[in-house]
């Protein structure tokens, strides 16, 4: 069980920070946003689009999907986000996977049903938060759709 508080702390850090960077050279990514944007799944800008990202301190063959909390609130794949990518980052292999928001999204709304069916409830990890137990899927890597994929 992931705790939240420390890992909303670590995806803060400047290290952290610095190693998103080390995939987009070319390009800086723009951490400047208010919380009201957070909120709405705005992390950063990069060349202008709106960008949430989500890392791993371990390597799994698999992405988290967030799709509800043990209070009823929803996830944020369940949500309107205003990011425009969601990118997935796995510290241990230097690898990110690149999604347009709404193609993961219309993805889970399609698939859930699907994915429960294939792989079972084993797939549902939880994460202590403040107030609540947030409920995320575990979506391994060949059952993803369309995606970039970038290495250092």
């Amino acid at each position: 069980m992931n705790d939240y508080k420390i890992q909303f702390e670590n995806s803060l850090s400047q290290n952290d920070k610095n190693w998103w960077q080390e995939f987009f050279k070319e390009n800086i990514i723009n951490w400047e946003v208010s919380i009201e944007e957070e909120y709405k799944g705005i992390d950063a800008y990069l060349n202008d689009k709106k960008i949430q990202f989500k890392i791993r301190e371990t390597y799994y063959p698999d992405i988290l999907i967030e799709f509800g909390h043990t209070n009823g609130e929803k996830g944020w794949i369940n949500k309107i986000q205003e990011c425009e990518y969601i990118i997935f980052g796995w510290k241990p292999h230097n690898e990110i996977y690149i999604f347009k928001w709404d193609v993961l999204q219309e993805f889970w709304k399609k698939n859930q049903v699907i994915l429960f069916k294939k792989y079972g409830y084993k797939n549902v990890k939880y994460a202590v938060n403040p107030n609540k137990i947030t409920l995320n899927y575990s979506i391994p890597f060949d059952s993803l759709p369309v995606h970039n994929t970038k290495t250092k």
